[in-house]
């Protein structure tokens, strides 16, 4: 499926990393421990250029065989490396993902993420056949919970113990998208 990619608007590109990214995925995994960190657990102090390296590969192994699609996302005019954003945790049989985004903390705030959901609803719906998006967001996460509503997904429960963070379980409400309801 790599074909379709990169997906590219005039606000935003998102596509797969390349080893070039590492440094400036490094940088803003470090620019971002104090707000990305809260709720994601690999966004820490100790996150090298190894790391970023070593989570490349996995992206490509997993994009190849069909089982998730995590990428950058890049500005399309000046190539800045903004965040990540991906449909992962697919499954097949069902033809449901999970959709999830992080904006490194200098461009918090600036829409970024609403409209990386919209793309990849597009992206999910369209061009890989989904019928159902999910986001899941940790109990607390205002910020995550805005882009979910801002982009039409149902919050359709908290669910117990659903993501582990920082070492323990914890509550999530889980948003949905699905083809006919969504907003973005």
């Amino acid at each position: 499926m790599t074909s379709i990619l990169p997906l590219t608007t005039e606000k935003l590109t998102i596509r797969p990393f390349v080893a070039a990214d590492a440094h400036e995925f490094t940088l803003a995994v470090l620019e971002s421990v104090q707000t990305v960190g809260a709720w994601m657990s690999w966004c820490s102090p100790a996150f090298t250029q190894e790391n970023a390296l070593e989570w490349f590969a996995t992206c490509d192994r997993e994009r190849e065989a069909g089982r998730a699609y995590d990428m950058g996302m890049f500005c399309p005019v000046s190539g800045c490396f903004l965040g990540g954003a991906s449909i992962n945790q697919l499954s097949s049989n069902h033809r449901y993902g999970n959709i999830g985004y992080w904006v490194r903390q200098s461009r918090q705030r600036q829409g970024i993420a609403s409209h990386a959901v919209a793309m990849l609803c597009d992206f999910g719906f369209e061009q890989l056949g989904l019928f159902r998006l999910e986001i899941v967001v940790a109990l607390g996460n205002a910020a995550s919970e805005e882009v979910a509503v801002a982009a039409g997904a149902t919050r359709e429960c908290v669910a117990r113990n659903r993501i582990f963070l920082h070492g323990q379980p914890v509550d999530a409400h889980i948003f949905a998208l699905t083809p006919n309801e969504r907003a973005c």
